[in-house]
C-alpha cells in the first residue's frame, strides 16, 4: 500500500470515529432541529438535506446510534408540543418567546433524550447538552440548560410512573 493510501485509509477510519459518536449526532439533531424550527422546512426535507448522510454512515458503523439519530430528531419534532409545554412550565422570569432559538433546540433535544432513552443515565445527557450549550449557546446558556432541565428533572421523579423517575441518575 502506497503512503497516499495509508493516509486515506487512516482519513476515513478517523472519520468514521468521528462521525458515529454520539456528542456528534447530538450537536446535528440540535442543528437539524434549527433548521426547521427556523425555516419551517418539512422535518423529512431537513432529515435528507443535514442528516442522512451521516445516518447512513453510522448504519455501516453503529447501527444502534443511527437509530439513535433519526429517533432523536424526528421523536423531538413529534413531540414539540409537549416538550415545550413542559419547558414553559418550568420557566421563571422568563417566556418562550424571549428564549434564544439555540437554547430552545438545546433544551427541546435534551428534554426528549431524558425522556426517552433510558438507556442513558440522566447525568449523561445533561453534561452533553450543557456542553452543547457551551459551544453553541451564549455565555449564559449552559447555566440556564443546566438549571431548567435539572429543575425538569426533579420535578418529574416526583412522579412514580415518570420515565424520569425509573432512570439512573
Amino acid at each position: 500500500m502506497t503512503n497516499q493510501e495509508n493516509l486515506s485509509k487512516e482519513t476515513t477510519q478517523e472519520s468514521a470515529s468521528v462521525i458515529i459518536s454520539r456528542h456528534k449526532l447530538r450537536v446535528r439533531v440540535m442543528q437539524a432541529l434549527y433548521a426547521h424550527l427556523v425555516s419551517e422546512t418539512p422535518a423529512e426535507e431537513v432529515f435528507a438535506y443535514l442528516l442522512e448522510e451521516l445516518h447512513e454512515a453510522a448504519k455501516v458503523e453503529a447501527p444502534h446510534n443511527a437509530e439513535f439519530l433519526r429517533e432523536m430528531f424526528f421523536g423531538t419534532v413529534r413531540n414539540l408540543p409537549q416538550l415545550r409545554g413542559l419547558i414553559e412550565k418550568h420557566l421563571v422570569g422568563w417566556t418562550w418567546d424571549r428564549l434564544f432559538m439555540v437554547d430552545k433546540c438545546i433544551l427541546l433535544c435534551g428534554l426528549y433524550e431524558m425522556l426517552n432513552f433510558p438507556d442513558i443515565p440522566i447525568r449523561v445527557t445533561l453534561n452533553e447538552w450543557i456542553e452543547i450549550a457551551k459551544t453553541y449557546g451564549t455565555a449564559r446558556s449552559a447555566g440556564f440548560v443546566n438549571g431548567l432541565l435539572d429543575a425538569i428533572r426533579r420535578s418529574l421523579s416526583q412522579d412514580p410512573h415518570s420515565p424520569i423517575a425509573q432512570k439512573p441518575l
